[in-house]
């Protein structure tokens, strides 16, 4: 498990050192570094994909940062950019060389060896540009399907679930009924069993209550076809339904859940906007399940711009889910005249409560308040 990562030149970090912890939380205004930080660790990842290790990798199937002019830091005091991770007092460092127009960047220092997290197949980056309603998906090619990668845009969870939705969910991460309104008869058959397709459908009752889902390959073709349907107290189930004709949110925020429920032990994932289309409940749900997602083994790095995705990681804390010392809170803030970006790190306690609030960190909501009162 990462310990720490530290960025010199890359982006908008020319400076930045950041502490990790089994879930770190990204937060901050729009272009202060918070996509940076995961970005660096998914070029390193692709650079031993498809460039084995020959140089930082600015295309890939996780990541296109352009080219060399684009990730040099403006106003770097020379033309070198350096990420380096940190995992129990051993430290492994990356310095490539920026040729302002090359998109694969010549590493003039690597570790001897190489740490786990960049060929470990247990990872998953689901960025904020995610899979939309669609009729079909595309069948996972070969190398991904074995890896059991979801895609960068989630793209093959429907072609995942059609192929291990019988995969039993960890205990820690399996859903509940508390604060459902869904009756117990109703409850057993949307979630009858305790396979990834039933506690998938398990955490959508928080978005939508009712749904059901199942996933299909198409035979004679390469794609997937992903339906929902609706179970109900006196209809039974309805028929299906394309996910264009759903909610948004139930195929936006997928992905993330089947991430979060099939990531085995030791899993490093990184997840941009868990947030997007979703209702506030189902937000706080989606940062719950974070929590125990961590709370079980599994390293989460989330950049988000909701409060109600901290308050659900706060729950978890506060019900005992998740240690209070296994969350770190990274409040990114970027400096106007300089560029460069700095981090303020406000701790959970053991109630969920924070020992302090930066300027900024969540605090429109009072902000807003106050100007209407006044």
């Amino acid at each position: 498990m990462l310990d720490r990562v530290r960025l010199n030149n890359f982006k908008a970090a020319r400076s930045l050192d950041l502490p990790l912890a089994p879930l770190t939380m990204l937060a901050g205004l729009n272009g202060s570094g918070k996509s940076t930080v995961l970005q660096s660790i998914a070029a390193l990842r692709q650079s031993y994909q498809v460039g084995f290790g020959n140089g930082l990798q600015l295309r890939g199937p996780l990541a296109v940062l352009g080219q060399g002019i684009d990730v040099l830091s403006e106003g770097a005091r020379d033309e070198t950019i350096t990420i380096e991770v940190e995992e129990g007092g051993v430290k492994y460092r990356w310095v490539c060389k920026v040729e302002p127009d090359a998109n694969q960047l010549e590493f003039i220092v690597s570790p001897p060896k190489v740490h786990p997290f960049v060929t470990t197949p247990d990872f998953q980056y689901l960025q904020a540009d995610r899979i939309v309603p669609r009729t079909f998906y595309p069948q996972a090619d070969q190398h991904s399907r074995k890896a059991g990668f979801l895609g960068g845009k989630g793209e093959y969870t429907a072609d995942f679930l059609a192929r291990n939705g019988n995969r039993i969910v960890s205990e820690r991460r399996r859903c509940t009924q508390d604060g459902l309104s869904v009756e117990e008869t109703l409850w057993a058959q949307i979630t009858p069993t305790f396979q990834l397709l039933d506690q998938a459908a398990g955490w959508l009752q928080q978005v939508s209550p009712g749904v059901h889902l199942q996933a299909e390959p198409i035979r004679g073709t390469d794609d997937v076809m992903l339906q929902f349907r609706y179970i109900g107290s006196k209809h039974g189930r309805s028929g299906s339904y394309r996910p264009t004709h759903v909610g948004f949110g139930l195929t936006y925020s997928l992905p993330i859940l089947v991430a979060c429920l099939a990531a085995p032990l030791g899993s490093l994932l990184l997840i941009e906007n868990p947030e997007a289309h979703l209702h506030p409940r189902g937000q706080v749900k989606i940062g719950e399940l974070l929590g125990l997602c961590a709370a079980d083994g599994v390293q989460v790095i989330v950049e988000t711009h909701s409060d109600h995705v901290l308050n659900g990681i706060r729950l978890a804390v506060k019900n005992g889910s998740l240690k209070n010392d296994d969350v770190k809170l990274c409040y990114f803030t970027r400096d106007v005249s300089s560029g460069d970006c700095y981090i303020e790190l406000p701790a959970v306690m053991p109630d969920g409560q924070l020992t302090n609030w930066p300027t900024g960190f969540f605090d429109e909501w009072e902000k807003s308040l106050d100007a209407l009162l006044s």
